[in-house]
C-alpha cells in the first residue's frame, strides 16, 4: 500500500527578497546622522566604539557586538559616543519577518560578527553597487546573491534566537526629555498641537523643546509631528481607511491640504504611496 507523506512545514521566520544597501564605515568621533525614515528594515550593528542611536522614542547606547533592526517607517538615528570612531556595519533590505522577530535588540557573537564582515567584503563582487547602494546583481553571480542574503538571514535569525538583548538606554536630561516629548505627540496625533502647547503639556520650556529636538531627532518638533502623522496615517490607510479618513484621524480636516502635506513628506501622494506598498509585498 502506497504510503503519502504529507511533510511538515517550515516558516523562514525571516526572508529578505531585496537589498537596498550593505556596507561597513568608521565613523568620526564627532559623527552624527540627520535621521531618516524609509518603508524598508535596517540593520546596524556595532562592531567596535560607542553609538548611540535612536529608534522611534528609545535612544540607546551600543558597543561591540550589539546591534538592532529597525522596522519599516520608524524614525532613527546613529551618531558616535564617548569619543570613540565607531565601526559600524549598516544593511536595508526588504522582505518578511515575524511579528515575534520586530523591534529586535540583538547581541551578535564573533563568529556572526565575522561573516557579516566576511559579506560585505564580497559584496563589490557579487552587487553592481553606486556608492553604498547595491544596483543589481552581477552577470553570472546569481547563486552567490542567494548565498549572500541566505548568510545574512541565518545570522540574524542566529542571534534573534538567544533573546532580545538588555541595551543600555541613554539617561540624560535631554534624552528624559526627548521621550516625553515623542510620547506627548504620539498621545495627540489628531490634534494641531503648537510647540507653546507641548512645552506646556511636558512642563518644559519652548527653547529647552527646540533644544532637545535639534539634538536628538535633527529636526524641528512641527516637522517631526508632521511626520509622526504621516507615518499613523499610513498604517491607517493599510488598514482599510480611505485617505479621508485618514487625514481627519491624525487632525487634517482638508484632505487635499493632507494630501500635499503627505506627499512633501514621504515622496509619493497617498494613495499612489499605498498602492506601490500593497504591489511590493
Amino acid at each position: 500500500m502506497k504510503k503519502t507523506l504529507k511533510g511538515c512545514a517550515v516558516e523562514k521566520y525571516i526572508h529578505i527578497s531585496s537589498l537596498f544597501t550593505a556596507f561597513e564605515r568608521v565613523f568620526d568621533k564627532n559623527f552624527s546622522f540627520h535621521g531618516e525614515t524609509h518603508d524598508f528594515w535596517e540593520f546596524v550593528c556595532v562592531v567596535e566604539g560607542v553609538a548611540g542611536v535612536l529608534a522611534g522614542e528609545e535612544i540607546f547606547r551600543l558597543e561591540s557586538g550589539q546591534a538592532i533592526l529597525h522596522r519599516p517607517m520608524e524614525f532613527h538615528r546613529i551618531w558616535s559616543e564617548e569619543g570613540t570612531r565607531p565601526h559600524i556595519v549598516i544593511v536595508t533590505f526588504a522582505g518578511d519577518i515575524r511579528p515575534v522577530l520586530k523591534e529586535r535588540r540583538m547581541l551578535l557573537q564573533k563568529r556572526e560578527i565575522e561573516g557579516l564582515a566576511y559579506l560585505i567584503s564580497q559584496a563589490d563582487i557579487i552587487f553592481e553597487r553606486e556608492s553604498f547602494v547595491v544596483r543589481k546583481i552581477r552577470a553570472g553571480k546569481e547563486l552567490e546573491a542567494n548565498l549572500f542574503v541566505s548568510r545574512l538571514e541565518n545570522i540574524l535569525m542566529t542571534a534573534c534566537s538567544r533573546g532580545e538583548a538588555e541595551f543600555a538606554f541613554l539617561e540624560s536630561t535631554g534624552a528624559v526629555h526627548y521621550q516625553r516629548i515623542v510620547k506627548v505627540l504620539s498621545e495627540h496625533l489628531s490634534e494641531r498641537l503648537t510647540l507653546a502647547d507641548v512645552a506646556e503639556l511636558c512642563k518644559i520650556s519652548e527653547s529647552s523643546v527646540k533644544k532637545t529636538f535639534t539634538k536628538y531627532a535633527g529636526m524641528g518638533m512641527m516637522t517631526y509631528f508632521n511626520e509622526m502623522k504621516m507615518r499613523r496615517a499610513i498604517r491607517l490607510m493599510e488598514e482599510g481607511a480611505s485617505v479621508a479618513e485618514a487625514a481627519e484621524e491624525v487632525g487634517f480636516s482638508d484632505h487635499n491640504y493632507f494630501s500635499t502635506v503627505f506627499k512633501r513628506t514621504i515622496g509619493l501622494p497617498p494613495r499612489e504611496y499605498i498602492l506601490k506598498r500593497r504591489n511590493n509585498t
